[in-house]
C-alpha cells in the first residue's frame, strides 16, 4: 500500500493537469487491486476477471513507472483519432458501444491501444485504488490500478488514506 503512495499522488496530478476531477480513494477499487497484482505472482500479466464490479475499470503495468506509461498511450490515442476522428469525442468519456472505440482501446482490429490512458483520463471515475506488488516471477514487480465511478460515499481522501497508511506502518514497528 505505501509503495502505491506516489503512484496514486503522480496519477491525480496528471488528471489536474488534463482538467479532470482529482479521485478519492475507494478501499473497494484498494482490495481489487490488491487481488489483480498478487495474481501476477502466477507468471504472466493478466488480468484475472473474478469479479464483477460495476462500472470498474483495471489497469496493470509491469517494470517501470505505471503512470507514465499508461498516459504514454496517449500517443496511440491521437494515433487513433487521426484514423478515425469521431473517436476524439470519447477521449474523456468512453463509449463501450462504439465498435471503433473498444478496437481504440483494446488495440484491436489496426488500432493502437490507447485503454490506459482513457482509463486514467475518464471523467465519469470518482474513486481509485492501487496496489504494488513485488514479487512478480515475470516482471519483478506489478502495479494493478482500479477506478470506477461506484463507491463514492465510502471514499476518502488521498491526503487521509496517506495518513491511514502512514499511521498503520508507524503501529507495525
Amino acid at each position: 500500500m505505501a509503495a502505491s503512495l506516489p503512484n496514486l499522488t503522480s496519477l491525480n496530478q496528471k488528471r489536474a493537469k488534463l482538467g479532470e476531477k482529482r479521485l478519492k480513494i475507494s478501499l473497494i477499487s484498494t482490495a481489487i487491486s490488491m487481488i489483480d497484482s498478487d495474481y501476477q505472482k502466477r507468471g504472466g500479466l493478466a488480468h484475472p476477471q473474478y469479479y464483477h464490479y460495476a462500472g470498474n475499470l483495471e489497469n496493470l503495468a509491469a517494470g517501470g513507472n505505471p503512470v507514465t506509461m499508461w498516459l504514454g498511450e496517449k500517443a496511440n490515442w491521437k494515433w487513433d483519432v487521426k484514423k478515425t476522428p469521431n473517436l476524439a469525442r470519447y477521449q474523456f468519456a468512453p463509449n463501450w458501444s462504439n465498435k471503433k472505440y473498444t478496437h481504440a482501446v483494446l488495440g484491436t482490429n489496426g488500432y493502437k491501444t490507447a485503454g490506459h490512458y482513457t482509463n486514467v483520463v475518464n471523467k465519469n471515475h470518482r474513486v481509485m485504488g492501487m496496489a504494488h506488488m513485488t514479487q512478480s516471477p515475470d516482471y519483478g514487480y506489478v502495479d494493478a490500478y482500479n477506478a470506477t465511478n461506484k463507491g463514492t460515499k465510502s471514499a476518502i481522501t488521498l491526503t487521509k488514506y496517506r495518513a491511514l497508511v502512514k499511521e498503520w506502518l508507524a503501529k507495525k514497528g
